[in-house]
């Protein structure tokens, strides 16, 4: 009888130390999920100096089509062909001074594709520097614009 009790304890101590493992197993993979898919620290936290300010999408809608103001989608050609923001400028090279206006007081709204990418931000960057006082960044990119349902066009790039 004991060699019966003995054998249950053993069958049974097994099988909770797999659960355990499994259970470690999904947490593991649930943060390796989490870490994956947040973005950048530099694409959600603010630096200390940055000269552009982020929009959001109302934002951003609000000032699509207002005189003075130009979109800049820093995007990769198959995105850009895909959809964009109408009236927005396909931003193909690193000459960034070829794609801006010549009015340094323009307002100028850089994306790129989604929160994690910053290229929107480097961009913007490059366009403080270059002397423009009014540059925007909106984060959410043309991923978030097009999840909000907001108008896009189609087309090659140019």
């Amino acid at each position: 009888m004991v060699a019966e009790a003995a054998t249950v304890v053993v069958q049974v101590a097994p099988a909770a130390g797999v659960k355990q493992m499994h259970t470690c197993r999904l947490v593991l993979a649930i943060v390796l999920l989490l870490l994956l898919t947040m973005p950048p620290l530099a694409a959600i936290t603010p630096v200390e100096g940055e000269h552009f300010s982020w929009i959001t999408l109302r934002e951003a809608r609000d000032l699509q089509g207002k005189p003075g103001v130009t979109f800049l989608d820093v995007n990769e050609p198959e995105v850009w062909e895909q959809h964009h923001i109408a009236g927005a400028i396909h931003v193909t090279d690193e000459h960034l001074e070829h794609f801006l206006p010549k009015d340094k007081g323009a307002t100028l709204v850089f994306y790129c594709y989604e929160r994690r990418c910053t290229g929107s931000h480097e961009a913007a960057r490059e366009a403080v520097k270059l002397g423009y006082t009014h540059v925007l960044v909106m984060p959410q990119g043309i991923l978030g614009w097009v999840n909000a349902g907001l108008p896009t066009e189609r087309g090659r790039a140019r």
